[in-house]
């Protein structure tokens, strides 16, 4: 792998130093001057920038360049067991004083409120912190602070958590969690990968001593290996202070401290093939990684590392553009396919080419021939001139979308970039710097360079194939021998180049004509500095200018009716016209030349029917609106019907479905749906039985009678929109839709959840024994503000309740699940749905702590800090989301079609709602009497 490495950076090196006159070595980018990046005396990283995007609020996160693959063989777990009790206690926050201080002050925990272990890393965040008072600051630099050398480790505090972990193991393992450790065994075959999981085993979780957690903690949480990253509304200068002097009292390490091992994936000549079948496994599929050497970390910050990138992300483009076409052919031998190269998000040292396949179960070795085939194709003949330049017009497109972007950045962004700073010495030039050292390398980037790069990286030798395919009776799946027979075939086969077709002409041709309607009537709200305009054909656009993000349009058309409002017959099929109609393209375009079309744009749109609202959706740059537009008019003119794209679709879809019943988290959603609506048919999670009803010949009429008179519909246009240049595509492309004076109305299909208490308690096949309980409340209430409110406060109160009574004080579950809301559909009803998975022994006990405290506060009322803390992180989100174009698309039709006013209305409903309120609203879900409660244990 080392040959390969030096073999590409040869490649690249010359074109690195042209392209920097009177560069004598590699060009290093040059860092973005808006941030401050510092190391202090014990060897702690810092990285600080003043962002106010986000008014008053922002990011802080400490990164720690260890993981689970620091643990020793006894240590399994622990690295992530570690990442649990930084929220237990640290010295200056003890217990669970932490979460509950931040709590207070809106950082909501699961939220804004997190951490994760990787194998390589593990950070710990907080998002969205007021920045209004110093002394919030203050303290969220004291829990990084604490998080780097002071985390408690009490010992009750850990038994209490062993609980926890098991149950979340519990809840982690199904067949696609098991699926991975397989794949890291294969992958990492030969070094510590092949044995780290993350979560750990249930009996080393059970016994641990407390000093091996202790030893692990002082052993790896060196400030050496740590960086601090704060971002958003602060004062970068008093920030750094504050920090400087908060860390100090961190010692640096001794000179003697142990060092991280550099792990590296050791060269196979022959393919290494590792074959993993389960009973739960949805699909048939499997991944070839062809491994190389990472580049070196010293050259990252390089112009060879961006070259790299934008190598692999036209590369990405043109192969994954030609598996497309393969998939979307009739007897197509996969399901679908995607190309890969590059960093796989484990070991630092690795990158791989290769592909993911998924096939139809029983065509594995047909599937993964034609990928491979299709990568020896690359490998042999190249890309072509054509492909080329629609992915660099893609990628391109995607550079100046975020370029234009870069005033409207969030935290995050910023948070991520510095991150990858620190862990892989990765770059972070302003924006300025990134758009013309890409366009300039993207404009020199010739077709042999990348294909050159290409056989470079699909090599015969350092193969690993990784397969995981359903177990099940009568499904016999190939072996070892021939699978290494199928790779083997493809790489002596005769391979002809690639034909590339592409489609070049308009979307709608230059001398059609379009009628188009003018503008009638013009109004003007000014509370949400909105336009309306009415059109002479009857239609209703509502448009709202906004400066959230410099290249962002978003086009929603709605109608208040929907599904419910046809047959039987028809209601599957139109269940399913999304997935269809995005498979089958637009006028005289199939979905694949629809794309090569539309190479260079950023737009996408689609259709949403739902049970009582019709919905197309589009997202468009400022300059690629009329190309939005222009698709509208097509979607509603000249949809698509393909029998042929259906044929294959249906192809891909039914066996997915049929293995999906194998697999108890969607065996359980099967029952709740069942339980809930009565075994409604329309009201059902999907089934083979119910999928043979979505015919081809059912498909248009179930589209025509949801999308075929565009007055129904209202169109809200928000984003970055100059409305004198906007005026006339309106006139012409939505004027020219079709429209009637008979609208659709919203019809009650008479579906309701049950009456009364029904009670489903089943037993279900499952390879990891677990349980999953779920209650579901309903009833009638009003669609009000208050009532919306109301109900959302009450579910997070009692998720904040149940995350101490069930999962600290019984160690129960890993978390869980509280969703409630308030439906107007045709007549406006609630829902509060609960569940949690645990173990068999604590179900029914768990199961009774759930009823007893939505019991409590209906008798009591609720605890008056969970409300406060709810009540701060409302009102903090609320500023958060009124800079959100999709959040006005949602409050313009509210307004609209049922007269209330979001901007009027939310936020005084939060700031005004009470205990009370509360105590009642928790009181009327359990006087309604209206209880579904499914219960899935193991079959024994």
């Amino acid at each position: 792998m080392k040959h390969l490495f030096t073999s590409v950076i040869a490649l690249l090196v010359t074109f690195a130093v042209a392209a920097q006159p009177g560069a004598q070595q590699i060009p290093v980018i040059p860092a973005d001057r808006a941030v401050r990046v510092g190391t202090l005396p014990n060897g702690m990283k810092y990285y600080l920038r003043h962002n106010d995007k986000q008014k008053n609020l922002a990011d802080f996160y400490i990164s720690h360049d260890v993981g689970a693959i620091q643990e020793e063989d006894d240590q399994q777990g622990l690295a992530h067991f570690l990442e649990h009790m930084a929220f237990n206690g640290t010295k200056n926050l003890p217990g669970k004083m932490l979460i509950e201080y931040l709590e207070t002050v809106g950082v909501k925990f699961g939220v804004n409120l997190n951490a994760g272990t990787s194998w390589d890393y593990t950070q710990y965040l907080l998002k969205d912190v007021p920045t209004v008072r110093p002394g919030i600051v203050d303290t969220a630099m004291l829990i990084l602070h604490d998080w780097s050398h002071f985390i408690a480790l009490q010992p009750k505090e850990i038994d209490a958590e062993r609980g926890v972990i098991m149950e979340e193991l519990r809840m982690r393992d199904g067949a696609q969690w098991r699926g991975t450790i397989q794949l890291l065994k294969a992958l990492g075959k030969g070094t510590r990968y092949e044995h780290r999981n993350l979560i750990g085993y249930l009996d080393g979780l059970k016994s641990f001593d407390h000093s091996s957690l202790e030893n692990f903690y002082k052993k790896w949480y060196r400030p050496e290996y740590q960086a601090v990253v704060i971002v958003g509304d602060i004062n970068v200068d008093e920030v750094e202070a504050k920090l400087q002097k908060l860390m100090s009292d961190i010692p640096a390490s001794p000179a003697d401290a142990p060092q991280k091992e550099v792990i590296v994936v050791p060269d196979n000549k022959e393919p290494i093939i590792s074959i993993f079948e389960d009973p739960e496994m949805t699909e048939s599929g499997a991944s070839l990684f062809i491994k190389r050497q990472a580049l070196p970390k010293q050259y990252n910050n390089t112009v060879i590392a961006e070259q790299l990138a934008l190598i692999d992300a036209l590369a990405d483009e043109m192969a994954n553009g030609r598996l497309r076409e393969i998939a979307m052919k009739p007897n197509a031998p996969f399901t679908g396919a995607r190309f890969m190269n590059g960093s796989i998000g484990i070991c630092p040292t690795l990158s791989c080419a290769g592909f993911d396949v998924n096939t139809q179960d029983g065509k594995l070795l047909a599937g993964i021939e034609a990928a491979y085939t299709e990568l020896e194709r690359i490998r042999r003949h190249g890309f072509t001139e054509g492909e080329l330049e629609r992915a660099k017009q893609r990628v391109m497109k995607m550079q100046e979308v975020a370029y234009n972007n870069r005033n409207d950045r969030k935290n995050g962004q910023y948070v991520q970039r510095y991150l990858n700073a620190f862990r892989k010495n990765a770059a972070m030039p302003d924006a300025e710097t990134e758009w013309k050292l890409d366009s300039t390398i993207i404009a020199n980037l010739q077709l042999p360079m990348i294909n050159q790069a290409m056989q470079q990286y699909i090599t015969e030798h350092n193969q690993v194939l990784v397969v995981q395919a359903p177990k099940r009776e009568g499904l016999v799946n190939p072996t070892e021998a021939q699978f290494a027979e199928v790779l083997a075939k493809v790489k002596a086969a005769t391979i002809e180049p690639y034909a590339d077709n592409t489609v070049k002409e308009p979307l709608i041709p230059a001398d059609k004509k379009l009628k188009g309607s003018a503008v009638k009537k013009e109004a003007q709200n000014e509370a949400y500095g909105t336009t309306t305009w009415t059109l002479k054909n009857g239609m209703k656009v509502v448009v709202k200018p906004t400066k959230f993000k410099a290249d962002e349009v978003q086009v929603s058309m709605i109608a208040h009716f929907g599904q419910s409002s046809l047959s039987d017959e028809l209601y599957w099929p139109s269940a399913f016209l999304s997935t269809f109609m995005g498979r089958m393209g637009v006028s005289k375009f199939s979905a694949t030349d629809l794309r090569k079309q539309l190479s260079g744009k950023s737009v996408s749109l689609h259709i949403s029917p739902d049970d009582y609202e019709t919905g197309i959706s589009g997202m468009a740059s400022p300059k690629d609106l009329e190309t939005l537009m222009q698709l509208i008019y097509l979607q509603f003119t000249d949809p698509r019907f393909s029998k042929e794209d259906f044929d294959v679709a249906m192809a891909q879809l039914k066996p997915y479905i049929e293995n999906l019943q194998t697999n108890p988290d969607y065996i359980s959603a099967v029952e709740r749906q069942k339980t809930l609506y009565g075994n409604h048919f329309r009201r059902q999670q999907v089934t083979p039985a119910l999928f043979d009803k979505v015919k081809f010949e059912l498909l248009e009429p179930a589209y025509r009678a949801l999308y075929s008179n565009a007055a129904d519909f209202t169109t809200y246009i928000v984003g970055n929109v100059d409305l004198e240049a906007l005026k006339p595509l309106v006139e012409k492309y939505l004027g020219s839709l079709p429209v009637s004076k008979k609208l659709n109305k919203k019809v009650d299909d008479g579906v309701q959840a049950v009456k009364g208490e029904v009670v489903n308690d089943f037993k279900a096949k499952m390879q990891q024994p677990k349980v999953g309980v779920t209650r579901i409340y309903t009833g009638p209430i009003d669609y009000t503000m208050k009532n919306r409110v109301a109900m959302n406060v009450l579910s997070q109160v009692l998720r904040s309740r149940y995350t101490i009574s069930i999962r600290e004080e019984k160690g129960g579950t890993y978390s869980v699940g509280v969703g409630g809301r308030v439906m107007a559909d045709y007549k406006p009803w609630y829902q509060l749905i609960v569940l949690f998975d645990t173990n068999e022994q604590m179900a029914d006990e768990l199961s009774q702590i759930v009823i007893d405290e939505i019991k409590k506060i209906a008798t009591d009322g609720p605890n008056k800090e969970d409300v406060e803390k709810t009540r701060k992180y409302l009102l903090k989100e609320y500023e958060n989301q009124i800079q959100q174009n999709g959040t006005w698309v949602d409050w313009l039709d509210l307004y609209n079609y049922r007269g209330m006013d979001s901007l009027a209305e939310y936020k005084k409903a939060v700031e005004e709602l009470t205990y009370d309120d509360l105590k009642a609203l928790a009181a009327k879900v359990l006087n309604d009497n209206n209880m579904a409660y499914i219960v899935m244990r193991p079959e024994k």
